[in-house]
């Protein structure tokens, strides 16, 4: 029964790689436009299984008992809550690691650079307005594509949030 549980790795190499594949992992989620995060194709489902199953591979690294695999996700689960930590208490992390909302319409005006580095074309915008009742773009304040790639927006005649 304890061989079950006995590690096949060396500690110091269980540690590594668990860490930087998670570190690694954080980063190329982080590359993701966030407009996909809230919507997710099956290209990008599909992109996210493969990269997962490469970075279970590069985790394990041919662990096989259970000790391995329960100190692995015991560490991954750790590594989650140290990130949450450090950018709750130290705000420029937390602006690496998370995304802010992008402005996409200002005082009824198309931000066509914004839209363009967030992927969003005018017809999604359009579509999304639509779908809430707005048709012209006069009637809208500001609109913002958001952290978890929903668009949200405020028509001129709303109250501004402080």
């Amino acid at each position: 029964m304890t061989e079950v549980f006995a590690l096949t790795k060396p500690l110091w190499e269980i540690v590594l790689r668990a860490t930087v594949a998670y570190l690694v992992l954080v980063v190329l989620v982080r590359v993701i436009p966030k407009r996909n995060a809230g919507h997710i194709s099956p290209n990008d489902m599909l992109f996210l299984i493969v990269i997962g199953t490469m970075g279970t591979d590069a985790i394990m690294g041919g662990a096989t008992s259970l000790g391995d695999i329960l100190l692995m996700i015991g560490l991954i689960i750790g590594w989650g809550y140290v990130l949450d930590a450090l950018e709750y208490r130290f705000p420029p992390l937390r602006r690496l690691f998370r995304d802010r909302q992008t402005l996409l319409i200002d005082n009824g005006r198309l931000l066509r650079a914004n839209m363009r580095r967030e992927m969003v074309t005018e017809e999604e915008l359009m579509a999304v307005l639509r779908e809430k009742g707005v048709n012209d773009l006069s009637q809208i304040d500001s609109a913002s594509l958001e952290a978890d790639g929903e668009i949200s927006f405020v028509k001129k005649d709303e109250p501004k949030a402080k």
